[in-house]
């Protein structure tokens, strides 16, 4: 029997994930696109018949900044900690999005999995699988307030420890995204030789440098990793002249994985579509397509990562697009 698997994660985190990296001015439209993008992308899941894992900083499910503050636990008072709420409070669009959790959760064959609560990062100095477990904590009873759960996770920066594994059954979970075991990507976002390392890194993207992508699943103990194949980059001017080359190397890993009966596991960011999103969604609609496809000839299978670990979320309805309604409570992101 083929057991061939296409799976899709996606890391949704607002400006929960970018906040070290990047500022409202440069960034804040892509993070407020999202507004359109999920409920976009939801429609063209549903209407594939692809059941998607949405890994969610825990965070966004908050109602506002009120409850937030009441959450976020103590800390000294500093310039950092000062900037940070004032652009949390006046900026809450991009940082708060409980209507989207809300709409995928309504939406057949979507599961919730968790991004942590606050974008933890296992690596960072001082940081402990104490400190960790709590923040699962914390983004669990946030869950549990929309009547939802979650048994999967998937690291910030793909930052997966050894130490921060062995606390995850404590925490309820069961499945993980992993690395994908190739010099390019097992340490996460710590990319072996700096630019040059970033740029080949980059070109494994159109060219197989680190292989075709078909992974199986792994199984230690209590739990799964479900190991990351390939990172969908967004469509931009500049990567327009590789876009059919990007392409081409995902829907050849694709077929790998459907002829043999391994699993090809794509995942990107809701925000990397928050620009370009008809060139993006465009994209999106050609790598279903060929889902599809594969489907009707090898009988390859869409799953989440949580049905590795035996708990399948239903196979969606055919149904027509999702109304392209205005979600954002705080007006017109």
């Amino acid at each position: 029997m083929n057991h061939a698997r296409f799976v899709i994660s996606l890391d949704f985190e607002l400006f929960w994930g970018v906040g070290d990296t990047q500022t409202i001015g440069r960034y804040g439209r892509n993070v407020r696109g999202e507004w359109q993008a999920v409920p976009r992308m939801l429609a063209l899941f549903r209407y594939h018949h692809v059941n998607v894992t949405w890994a969610t900083v825990g965070a966004i499910m908050c109602r506002d900044y009120g409850e937030w503050r009441a959450l976020r636990p103590p800390s000294r008072r500093d310039a950092r900690a000062d900037a940070e709420d004032d652009r949390v409070r006046q900026h809450p669009e991009l940082f708060f999005a409980r209507p989207l959790v809300e709409r995928i959760l309504d939406t057949d064959g979507q599961e919730l999995a968790t991004h942590t609560y606050s974008h933890f990062y296992c690596n960072a100095a001082g940081a402990t699988p104490a400190q960790f477990v709590a923040d699962l904590a914390r983004a669990r009873d946030l869950a549990a307030g929309l009547g939802a759960g979650f048994q999967t996770v998937v690291f910030p920066r793909n930052q997966v420890s050894p130490a921060f594994l062995a606390v995850l059954p404590e925490a309820g979970i069961r499945v993980y995204r992993g690395n994908a075991q190739h010099w390019l990507y097992r340490r996460g976002d710590a990319v072996p030789g700096g630019m040059a390392g970033r740029i080949v890194r980059y070109a494994d993207a159109f060219l197989p440098l680190s292989g075709s992508g078909c992974r199986h699943e792994q199984v230690d103990g209590d739990l799964v990793n479900v190991p990351a194949s390939l990172f969908l980059y967004p469509w931009s001017a500049f990567s327009e002249p590789v876009v059919a080359l990007r392409l081409r190397r995902i829907k050849q890993g694709m077929t790998m994985a459907a002829r043999t009966g391994a699993l090809f596991h794509l995942w990107w960011h809701p925000h990397n579509f928050g620009v370009d999103l008809g060139y993006n969604m465009a994209m999106l609609g050609e790598i279903l397509r060929h889902y599809r496809y594969l489907a009707d000839r090898f009988g390859m299978e869409s799953q989440c990562m949580g049905a590795f670990a035996g708990t399948a979320g239903s196979r969606p309805a055919p149904a027509q697009p999702l109304p392209a309604a205005d979600l954002c409570p705080w007006g017109t992101p």
